[in-house]
């Protein structure tokens, strides 16, 4: 019976890895040029782009675009860290001819029962070459949904200039964003759209951190944020979102 429970432990993790990082190996995954996927249309109509501000989700959309086309090569580091423990790191170098790097999954103690499994970290070398083919749209899609789909633009109603810049080789300028001074109304717009599925009824949200976007281009070459969760049960959730460009 425990060599059961074991193997379905393992199948758990596998599955969660899976469903992070290949999911989508036949569509793209659609982050909206608003204010966030996953919103409720009232949260969409509430958010706006300041005059003299740029729209966050519109430079995470141009980072996801270089990835698919890029004109120049460049190198990505990646990392997603959830409150659950689970983690995920990813440095990949992409160019015209295709996306390759290594992908670093690190997955929490599991506990089912009496029985305590240990945590895990799978390493996995990523090939998405030639551009176009099935290896490629599986490591495109994988980032894409892993790390550029945390609704940044939930941040926009936020959003302050914070100074011009250099970052990965780009010329850029910083912004800085935090909810907390913000509409309890429209934040819990946002994070009942963002939460759909959890289970739970959402009480609070707060999405606060820095982005760094390239002067010339108006794409996203470095973020770091939170989108932090308070549940009507008491629980918390927090995901960390870190990125960065930089010129090969």
């Amino acid at each position: 019976m425990k060599e059961k429970r074991l193997c379905c432990a393992f199948h758990f993790l596998s599955v969660v890895c899976i469903l992070q990082f290949g999911a989508c190996t036949s569509s793209k995954p659609k982050i909206t040029a608003d204010a966030g996927e996953g919103m409720s249309t009232s949260a969409r109509a509430m958010a706006s782009t300041k005059p003299g501000l740029p729209n966050l989700a519109d430079a995470m959309e141009k980072l996801t675009s270089a990835i698919e086309k890029p004109a120049s090569p460049f190198h990505l580091s990646l990392k997603k860290s959830e409150s659950s423990g689970l983690q995920y790191e990813c440095e990949a170098d992409v160019s015209s001819n295709g996306i390759v790097g290594r992908q670093t999954d690190h997955s929490p103690e599991v506990k089912m029962g009496t029985d305590v499994f240990p945590a895990n970290t799978r390493v996995r070398q990523l090939s998405g070459t030639p551009p176009g083919s099935l290896n490629w749209s599986t490591v495109r899609g994988g980032i894409e949904m892993t790390y550029l789909s945390g609704h940044i633009g939930d941040a926009q109603e936020g959003v302050k200039y914070a100074g011009d810049v250099e970052a990965g080789g780009y010329q850029a300028q910083r912004y800085d964003f935090d909810l907390a001074g913000i509409d309890a109304t429209i934040k819990r717009a946002m994070g009942v759209g963002n939460a759909v599925g959890a289970g739970r009824q959402v009480k609070e949200f707060n999405i606060r951190g820095s982005a760094w976007i390239a002067k010339d281009s108006g794409e996203m070459v470095k973020f770091q944020y939170d989108t932090i969760y308070g549940f009507s049960n008491g629980e918390s959730e927090t995901i960390h979102y870190a990125g960065a460009v930089s010129k090969n």
